[in-house]
């Protein structure tokens, strides 16, 4: 997938570390287990990641691990790139030679950038069964294979042939006892069935291999064969206390998409709980860290950048957002949200914001009419959206990104155009409250696929297929295209329906990977040929993508535990469609199952 291009052109590994500060020193030299830590993409999408960052304090922390870093080369697709032996950033070793290669997975379209690099290092096998052969074969132990992140705690199973570990849920406490396992093992000389049994014990821990799926007639999933004495379902793992752990930017470098912007995390999950977010269901239940706790932090920040970014999926809920910005400020620094809530904006928070000189602000309608934006579970009125533009306007805001999805269930004609109006409305307020300064308002919209998203209430629907996505998309450039200061910019629907794939694909689906990195092609290789069945014992893409699951098929990722309750998702899912007053039927005659067929598609084939 395409990425933004850094600053510098083609840089070294000396370039890129000459560049970097530590916020925090570090020395782990002298571990027993060495681990290279991996994002599978570029310098600059690696390290723009919070995410990645934390893992790396994490390892970087516990004197049993010497942790080194890892990514994508620049120009990986060059035939004399994938030619050299690619190796780790720190100490220049070859990736695989170490005894933990751990992949940061925080997006599916990652993943044959994930296969790429294994191929690279000899580490890709159709099979964990080849790869233990291969183990038992090497002249020298292949290191064991995990990954984690946001895409692999939602559904692990279409990477899950590739890995020994996934990792579900969040790492700050499951890491410290990964590494004790580890620790044990290695001094104790366990074998490897051993080793991953003994990990398979830890909560939040899946070790696919003892997880076999079966297959209906139908193709659905059918069961999961349990190979070992292992947790039925790998329960997700979440930290309760976020005030105990500090996450923000480790290392700065203007290197990212964010320029040597320090980062700090507000908290966890949504309570808007809008039905198609994953932020609003994998991340509950939802934590907010403390004012004092971020406080703290920023005061870290400052001493090492002029610029704070508070990040997180609803940081304008926070209820000291506006005070710490505005402490920001009074100090010199600039503060950055990674999103505003329209319903959250106030005065205070405007003002903070415009003080810290940042001039954009980023908004999320998500849908053009409050119609569909109540079935999809996004409570907030196009007037409140315009009064949160308008605040933030007059405050000396002048640049205006508005976040917007097609192909939503239920979607009309109406509410695509709906996205045009609106988004011309919030134009039209930011330009007349802007046009005295001589500086006028602009807004930038972004439009893009609805993705059946595992674990939300959307899960179980359909994608909406290319063309009609391209004409959805069409039908807003054409309302927009002549309206001054509005810029359209949308994700190619052909790129987000590979995404779906990957989102709802079963263990199967790393057979349409391997075969895809073995032949040497990208993700348009498969859309090309998204009906056809390309390997016998796999569904078409079609199959994964664009049909409705019912309610009473197991799901794929239903291989590990959410803790979500699959009540609350079903319950949420028929609100959708029948609205907020549906009740779940109490009689055993009528189970939630049967009633999935009241739904309509709405205008899936429509537009």
């Amino acid at each position: 997938m395409a990425t933004k291009r850094a600053q510098l052109k083609n840089p070294s590994n000396k370039d890129l570390k000459a560049l970097e500060k530590f916020v925090v020193p570090y020395n782990n030299s002298t571990g027993d287990i060495r681990f290279h830590l991996t994002y599978p993409n570029s310098y600059w999408v690696a390290m723009s990641n919070l995410g990645f960052q934390a893992v790396y304090d994490i390892l970087a922390r516990d004197n049993r691990v010497i942790v080194e870093r890892a990514f994508l080369p620049e120009n990986s697709e060059k035939e004399s790139v994938r030619a050299e032996k690619w190796r780790s950033f720190e100490n220049n070793r070859l990736l695989a030679d170490c005894d933990v290669v751990g992949f940061s997975l925080s997006f599916e379209t990652d993943y044959p950038h994930m296969l790429t690099m294994l191929r690279n290092q000899g580490l890709l096998f159709a099979t964990w069964q080849e790869r233990e052969e291969a183990a038992r074969n090497a002249k020298f132990p292949i290191p064991l294979l995990i990954a984690g992140g946001t895409s692999v705690t939602l559904n692990p199973e279409p990477v899950a042939e590739f890995l020994d570990v996934c990792v579900i849920g969040e790492a700050e406490e499951l890491m410290p006892e990964f590494m004790n396992v580890m620790q044990r093992g290695k001094s104790e000389g366990w074998t490897r069935d051993k080793l991953l049994f003994e990990l398979a014990q830890i909560e939040g821990v899946y070790v696919p291999r003892f997880y076999t799926p079966h297959f209906k007639a139908d193709e659905s999933v059918d069961r999961y064969e349990i190979t070992a004495e292992v947790p039925q379902r790998p329960r997700r793992r979440f930290v309760k206390d976020l005030s105990k752990f500090k996450t923000y930017s480790r290392i700065l470098t203007p290197e990212t998409e964010f320029k040597s912007m320090f980062l700090t995390e507000t908290g966890r999950g949504c309570e808007m709980g809008c039905r198609f977010c994953v932020a609003g269901y994998i991340y509950r239940p939802v934590r907010k860290r403390s004012e004092e706790a971020l406080t703290d932090t920023v005061q870290i920040g400052l001493e090492n950048s002029a610029a704070i970014g508070f990040v997180g999926a609803s940081v304008s809920s926070h209820k000291s957002i506006a005070k710490l910005a505005q402490s920001v400020a009074e100090q010199g620094g600039r503060a950055a949200l990674s999103s505003i809530m329209s319903q959250k904006v106030s005065k205070m928070l405007s003002a903070s914001i415009s003080e810290s000189e940042y001039k954009t602000v980023s908004l999320a309608p998500e849908a053009g009419t409050e119609r569909l934006r109540r079935a999809a579970g996004k409570r907030v009125s196009n007037q409140q959206v315009l009064d949160a533009a308008a605040q933030m306007a007059e405050a000396g805001i002048r640049g205006f990104k508005l976040y917007f999805i097609v192909g939503l269930p239920t979607e009309t004609d109406e509410d695509i155009d709906a996205i045009a109006h609106l988004a011309i409305e919030v134009r039209n307020k930011v330009v007349e409250i802007s046009k005295p300064t001589g500086k006028l308002g602009s807004v930038s919209l972004s439009v893009n696929p609805f993705i059946p998203k595992a674990s939300t209430p959307f899960q179980w629907e359909p994608m909406v297929d290319t063309k009609s996505l391209e004409r959805k998309i069409e039908r807003v450039r054409k309302l927009t295209a002549k309206v001054p200061n509005v810029e359209l910019r949308f994700e190619p629907p052909k790129e987000s329906y590979f995404q779906a794939l990957l989102s709802r694909g079963d263990r199967r689906v790393s057979k349409l990977l391997y075969e895809m990195e073995q032949r040497n092609e990208n993700w348009k290789w498969l859309m090309k040929r998204s009906t056809e069945r390309l390997l016998p014992d796999v569904p078409p893409v079609d199959f994964y993508v664009s049909r409705r699951i019912g309610f009473e098929q197991l799901l794929p990722w239903e291989s590990v535990d959410s803790l979500i309750p699959r009540s609350i998702l079903e319950r949420e899912s028929m609100r959708a469609h029948h609205g907020e007053d549906w009740v779940q039927p109490r009689s055993s005659e009528q189970p939630l199952a049967q009633e999935e067929a009241l739904i309509t598609r709405g205008s899936a084939e429509a537009v």
